[in-house]
């Protein structure tokens, strides 16, 4: 007799949710050897949807329990009524009755899989669906701050290992609890001496095999750890801009060494983690066999003194496969829970994150509005860790600007001023701290962030462009955009030309953020974008800075159309853009120092004055 030790965690290849484990398994492990109810309450709701499911699935499991044990019964019974009292038809009739039971137990089996993957799928992508919208209504300080590789991981590797959890642990349980109860009322059922001698070994399984998954759960956390670090290092080297970073330095042996680093030390904890469980197979494979050993013995003393039939001993031999087995199972649980709820609680610390910017209940519908921006004493601040508490350091302080409609302002001053986090202020990729930004007199905190940024349009300091075609980044814009539409746009950018000159023209994939444009072509493909989309108010940050003199009068003229009777706000790095200004507001420390057009700003402000003579002159 074999017991299958198969889902107790210990084979070589077991383990793992994939990569972006870090060292919090490690962490949660040590510190919580009690369960976190909260968290499983929360884990359970999340089955509510899925309940008339998985109660199909435990009225399977448990008539699967039943069909487990029914051919150790059967072949009592075979020996005991049909073979020893020479009745073949009876021997007939459970033999027919024992394939019937595997049959139908294999088929349930089947269905009872197919059902738990279902919960466990929907389950799954319920997590990663919550997951990516929470993410999507975080502001964009919240991933200037964070590796998107972790937050993939959580999305994909965390995710996926619920699936484990669900398939394993939960209906583990379940089915093991089943299992073993049936098992025990069977044995108890036929000679309770003999189910006393078959619980005695039963230590013998649990106690070792508890205390070996625990360490293989602590050295699993470290396995995580270091796919971490591996899949950090792959995503930013093997990235266009990583890549180049590291050639532009010739940093590749030591790329290559730390990468060599990583992976020696999960592949010794990977050996390390696969040779854990060697004694106790041999552990488990003595007691195997000597379970049996004691029943046949003492079974055989009984049969011989006539206190017992010789069916008994070989259905309790074949019973202990479905006893041992689902205990040493069992023994894992806990362990297995408390990873599980360090694997949710890692979820859940994502989830829970409350986005720094709230929608607003009001609806306008797009382009609907004049454009009229004020914004009132607004400040706002970055958060800065220090050794002893954190303190607020105004990047804004008390700013108050009018933008007429149809006016363009441009935003001056030294690097560190403060033009870009006003900017994203407007659309309120962040909000101010204090003060309030009024749109058409309406509090731009009060509408929802879809009707606020449907009225604007945005060129930033360094456009990205998705790994795909110019005609689908285009439609980002405008997805009712026609291919004539597209072309107008782009003509009016500039950069029509260029496209139609890629070897697919419009449908030519522009590769990893747009790497396989230049600096100038990206700029006039975001210009284009913004043409396409027709908003209301313009945000441009830094629009020509990458463009050369010949080009950039091209762009001026394309802007030009763009902008007439359009709110502009620009940060100006080029003299011919400041002079297009209807104002002019010179930003410094944060503050606004000084404000008006051109001649007047060079009259009256020294700073600009400089500015103007060091940074926007021609040459």
């Amino acid at each position: 007799m074999s017991v299958d030790f198969r889902g107790l965690g210990f084979g070589a290849g077991s383990g793992g949710t994939g990569s972006g484990g870090k060292r919090w398994q490690l962490r949660e492990l040590a510190k919580n050897e009690h369960l976190d109810w909260s968290i499983i309450k929360r884990v359970l709701k999340a089955f509510i949807p899925y309940w008339p499911k998985a109660i199909l699935v435990t009225i399977i499991i448990f008539i699967t329990s039943i069909g487990g044990v029914l051919p150790a019964w059967l072949t009592q019974k075979i020996i005991d009524d049909g073979i020893q009292k020479g009745q073949l038809p009876t021997v007939i009739i459970l033999t027919v009755a024992l394939i019937a039971a595997a049959v139908v137990t294999g088929l349930l089996g089947v269905w009872q899989n197919w059902l738990s993957n279902q919960i466990a799928q929907n389950v799954m992508a319920d997590y990663r669906l919550a997951l990516f919208r929470n993410l999507q209504r975080q502001t964009v300080n919240f991933f200037a701050s964070r590796q998107s590789g972790d937050l993939v991981s959580r999305i994909i590797n965390d995710v996926t290992a619920i699936q484990n959890v669900i398939t394993s642990t939960l209906v583990g349980f379940i089915s093991n609890l089943l299992t073993i109860a049936v098992t025990l009322l069977l044995m108890f059922k036929m000679d309770w001496r003999m189910s006393v001698l078959a619980i005695i070994v039963v230590p013998g399984f649990v106690i070792p095999t508890q205390k070996v998954g625990r360490v293989r759960q602590k050295i699993q956390a470290e396995i995580q750890q270091w796919l971490s670090a591996l899949t950090v290092q792959l995503s930013e080297a093997l990235g266009v801009s990583g890549a180049l970073l590291i050639r532009i330095f010739n940093r590749e042996p030591r790329e290559e060494t730390k990468f060599c680093l990583a992976n020696e030390k999960l592949r010794d904890l990977q050996i390390r983690q696969g040779l854990i469980g060697r004694w106790l197979f041999m552990w488990l494979g003595m007691f195997s066999s000597i379970g049996p050993a004691l029943l046949w013995g003492y079974g055989g003393w009984l049969v011989i003194h006539h206190e017992m039939n010789l069916g008994v001993i070989v259905a309790f031999t074949t019973l202990l496969s479905k006893l041992y087995g689902p205990l040493s199972q069992l023994a894992q649980i806990h362990v297995n829970v408390l990873s599980s709820v360090a694997l949710f609680r890692r979820i859940y610390s994502i989830l829970d994150i409350k986005p720094e910017v709230q929608d607003g209940p009001r609806t306008i519908p797009p382009n609907s509005v004049k454009g009229r921006l004020e914004l009132n004493d607004v400040s706002f601040s970055y958060q800065h860790e220090t050794k002893d508490d954190r303190e607020a350091k105004l990047a804004l302080c008390n700013i108050n600007l009018t933008v007429e409609p149809g006016q363009t302002v441009a935003l001056v001053g030294p690097s560190g001023a403060g033009k870009t986090t006003l900017l994203n202020l407007i659309p309120r990729f962040s909000d101010p701290v204090s003060g309030c930004l009024f749109l058409d007199g309406i509090e731009c905190q009060s509408l929802s962030l879809e009707s606020l940024r449907a009225q604007m349009g945005l060129v930033p300091q360094d456009p990205f462009f998705f790994h795909d075609s110019v005609y689908n980044n285009l439609l980002l814009a405008n997805e009712k955009a026609s291919q004539e539409d597209m072309e107008t746009a782009c003509q009016a950018a500039q950069i029509h030309d260029t496209i139609a000159d890629l070897p697919q023209g419009y449908h030519t994939v522009v590769g990893e953020r747009g790497y396989r444009l230049s600096g100038g072509e990206r700029q006039r493909l975001a210009i284009a974008r913004v043409l396409l989309q027709s908003p209301r108010i313009v945000l441009l940050d830094e629009a020509t800075s990458a463009l050369d003199t010949v080009v950039e009068r091209k762009i001026q003229d394309a802007l030009a159309f763009l902008l007439k009777g359009r709110t502009a706000i620009v940060i100006a790095h080029r003299l011919s853009t400041i002079l297009a200004a209807d104002k002019i507001i010179v930003l410094d420390k944060g503050e606004i120092i000084a404000s008006g057009t051109h001649q007047e700003l060079v009259e009256k402000s020294p700073l600009y004055k400089r500015l103007y003579e060091t940074q926007f002159s021609l040459p």
